[in-house]
């Protein structure tokens, strides 16, 4: 799963002098939706070193992340099957509040602090918890869901602050998706969302044009 390219983008010669630039995007939408993408890859830095072409071919597409058109200099191709870009695809849990807490801004605060240590802003925090504090005020009919990674980062806050809660369900989600970073490690870590350009397929495979 494109080991020459992840392989050429990891060497010191591209790291020193390289670059990347996209040529070619195409997405084809049926019968699954597929894409190919033609980059052009030099590792020298004088300007006649005939560049490398290669397609990269992300068939099952999930997601993408602004797919970078302009590609800054040494940026890396890094490839992983288990990083909180994919959690909001695998299993989620269910559960209702049934408590209540006199400082919910105190109880917000906190639960952000451990979100963001759990998965590095990879999830949104807003897009899990924007209804919470209605909910805490309220105590309505309710209904929140959460990745299942996101369980302790989630509950562990809720027990400190004594707010009652019960799972409801668990529901399971069809899983085997790899996400692929446009990044540079030295400027973006991959454990924080720094808006890194990202693809999420079920196969990635490459092929050298020339």
């Amino acid at each position: 799963m494109l080991k020459e390219l992840r392989r050429i983008t990891s060497t010191e010669p591209y790291k020193s002098a390289g670059g990347m630039r996209m040529k070619e995007i195409l997405i084809t939408p049926w019968p699954t939706l597929n894409a190919k993408f033609v980059v052009e890859i030099w590792t020298d830095e004088n300007e006649d070193a005939a560049p490398e072409m290669w397609e990269i071919i992300c068939n099952d597409l999930a997601q993408t992340g602004g797919i970078p058109q302009t590609i800054i200099p040494r940026t890396q191709l890094e490839l992983f099957d288990n990083h909180p870009v994919l959690w909001h695809l695998d299993d989620e849990i269910f559960f209702s509040v049934i408590g209540k807490t006199e400082n919910i801004p105190a109880l917000m605060g906190e639960l952000f602090i451990e979100h963001t240590k759990a998965c590095g802003n990879w999830v949104d925090f807003q897009w899990l918890y924007s209804g919470l504090p209605t909910t805490l005020a309220s105590l309505g009919e309710n209904q929140l869901a959460i990745p299942i990674q996101l369980k302790s980062a989630c509950f562990e806050v809720l027990d400190r602050h004594n707010i009652k809660y019960r799972i409801n369900t668990i529901q399971e989600s069809e899983k085997g998706y790899s996400v692929l970073f446009f990044s540079n490690p030295d400027i973006w870590p991959i454990e924080e969302n720094f808006k890194q350009s990202y693809i999420i397929a079920k196969e990635f495979s490459e092929r050298r044009l020339s």
